[in-house]
């Protein structure tokens, strides 16, 4: 508060200002792209008239230019961000506070030195870094003291013990991890890397998700397996050079590196070569630093051994679930990039093309194969119809000539049987002698000739009977049913003959079968199971001797087969030998019991 007088300005203090011993430290964003250029402009980065219209009083030749020289509005962060890594000044460590300490990598600590730094030039920087911060060389060793006390007070009883510089402490560690290959390993697994994957959300044309993944994948790159510190590239190919060619599109040489994403003219066998090689990627990130973090052990500080092991066990299972995380987040990059890529794409669209274009082919051809059966089978039932009515037509022409052929044969039958009945009837009114013992025999003769005679020869015989001026005309008749009954007996007589000589050849034949049969011996296992099929089915059973017969054939397996009645024959046989043997042997015992 002011108090205002004639004499003189007095301040009188209201109520005193209370802030807060530690003020929360936060990075925020400084504008936008129009900030960015007033920022370049006001550092003297850039002309004050970069990218202006009123250059030359015309903005397309302005923009012409700015397109010609390389530069437009979009790029002017990278330029500056180009600029910057030109420079890499070392960072003056006695300038920081604490926190902003603490947000420097090793690599800014000894210098700012570059990521690839050999050992030999962590060692050089490292030097350098101890000429500048070793507490023996400030010149002010009170200072030094004073601020190792201070540094002792705000840490709270870390464990530092008073007169240590955190400053230097801290470029020991940074030279102490990355001096050590397997520490610096781990600890460049971690540091200053970008693990965010685009979203398809972002993805808003073709050239848009090429810049976004290409520079993804880029980044990742730095954890293949060719590019593992300590290790050559060519061990590095060699290792992961086979299932990069398992099942890409072509072979890609070992100097050229891993294949890159491309663009919208890459071939379609490249982009199946280069997710191939994403799909078996190896990755050399170790996690054991983040791992020794966040389970909060320290092996250094382990009581005995067995505490010390059991520390090793735990951050190598949360290391190995680390390194399994990050394996899935390189497969979800994989898939995602997979799903929004234009070429697979536009390559899945031309297989689903084709794959439909070939069920098209496949359906047209299918129908095709079904109308030529349709027609196949329409032509073939048509001409099975036409043959049936033609087949029908035949039979009833056939049929119709049948009957007429049976009609004529009945009345030539009917002409002949009247005119013989008529002769028959002037024959017995005369006192001629009878031609037929019996009107039966005169029937059987007319019956024989009307079986035997087709419808011609009866009415060529009846016309003779009528023509003819024979005495005794029934005698043409007797004489023609005679020759028909001596060609009867002569075709029985042949028939009997063939029929005895049929069975007379098949009972030489039954006797030569029986004669082979009976020279062929019995065998001793032929007979054993003769016995034992006698024994098997009894006497009484169904067809027991065409079993007994089958059974042995089985059990012997004889080229030629046994028969029943061979069976039988032997059996019988046998039995008589042994009731034969009975015999003498009884005879043979009486007779000596009386002697």
């Amino acid at each position: 508060k002011i108090a205002m007088s004639n004499s003189s300005v007095k301040i009188i203090s209201v109520s005193p200002l209370d802030w807060p011993s530690e003020l929360p430290r936060m990075k925020i964003q400084r504008g936008t792209l129009s900030y960015h250029l007033y920022n370049a402009r006001k550092l003297e980065k850039i002309p004050f008239d970069h990218f202006s219209k009123y250059k030359t009083g015309n903005s397309s030749d302005s923009d012409e230019e700015s397109k010609s020289n390389g530069n437009s509005g979009a790029n002017v962060e990278e330029i500056l961000k180009e600029k910057k890594k030109k420079t890499n000044k070392a960072i003056d460590l006695n300038s920081l506070t604490t926190d902003e300490l603490k947000e420097l990598t090793y690599y800014e600590i000894l210098g700012n030195i570059p990521t690839h730094s050999t050992p030999e030039q962590i060692k050089k920087a490292f030097h350098k870094a101890c000429l500048k911060y070793h507490p023996d060389k400030e010149k002010d060793s009170a200072s030094i003291s004073d601020a190792a006390a201070d540094a002792e007070t705000t840490s709270g009883g870390n464990g530092k013990k008073k007169g240590e510089d955190p400053i230097f402490l801290k470029v020991k560690e940074a030279f102490e991890t990355l001096f050590d290959a397997k520490l610096r390993k781990s600890y460049d697994s971690t540091v200053g890397f970008d693990e965010s994957i685009p979203l398809s959300a972002d993805i808003n044309s073709e050239k848009n998700f090429y810049k976004m993944f290409g520079a993804c994948f880029e980044r990742n790159l730095r954890f293949a397996a060719e590019n593992e510190p300590g290790k050559s590239n060519k061990n590095g190919n060699k290792k992961n050079g086979k299932k990069k060619n398992k099942g890409g599109g072509g072979k890609k040489s070992k100097s050229s590196g891993p294949p890159t994403l491309g663009d919208e003219n890459t071939g379609i066998n490249d982009v199946h070569l280069f997710y191939d090689y994403w799909v078996h990627f190896e990755s050399w990130r170790d996690f054991t630093l983040p791992a020794t973090k966040e389970t909060e052990h320290d092996t250094d500080m382990a009581d005995c051994r067995y505490e010390k092991r059991w520390m090793e066990k735990e951050i190598s299972r949360k290391a190995k679930a680390m390194k399994k995380d990050e394996m899935a987040r390189i497969s979800k990059l994989v898939e995602r990039s997979m799903s929004l890529d234009p070429r697979l794409k536009r390559e899945r669209e031309r297989i689903e093309k084709e794959k439909q274009e070939k069920i098209r082919l496949k359906k047209e051809k299918q129908e095709q194969i079904e109308r030529e059966h349709n027609e196949r089978e329409e032509r073939e039932a048509k001409e099975k119809e036409e043959r049936d009515s033609r087949e029908k037509e035949e039979r009833a022409k056939l049929k119709v000539k049948k009957e007429q052929e049976k009609k004529i044969l009945r009345k030539a039958k009917q002409g002949f049987r009247k005119s013989v009945l008529s002769q028959y009837g002037i024959e017995q009114s005369s006192s001629v002698d009878g031609t037929w013992d019996s009107i039966e025999s005169m029937n059987d003769d007319i019956e024989l000739l009307c079986s035997s005679l087709s419808a011609a020869e009866l009415g060529s015989l009846t016309n003779e009977l009528n023509n003819t001026d024979a005495m005794n005309k029934l005698e043409i008749v007797v004489n023609r049913a005679d020759e028909k009954k001596d060609v009867a007996v002569k075709k029985a007589e042949e028939e009997r003959r063939k029929r005895i000589e049929r069975r007379e050849a098949a009972a030489k034949k039954e006797a030569a079968d029986k004669a082979a049969r009976a020279s062929a011996p019995w065998t001793k296992e032929e007979l054993s199971a003769l016995a034992k099929a006698v024994k098997k089915y009894p006497a009484g059973s169904g067809n027991r001797w065409g079993t007994i017969a089958t059974y042995i054939n089985s059990l012997c397996r004889l080229p030629e087969l046994r028969s029943k009645e061979e069976c039988i024959d032997k059996y019988n046989s046998l039995g008589t030998v042994a009731s034969t043997n009975n015999t003498t042997n009884s005879s043979t015992a009486s007779t000596s019991q009386n002697g």
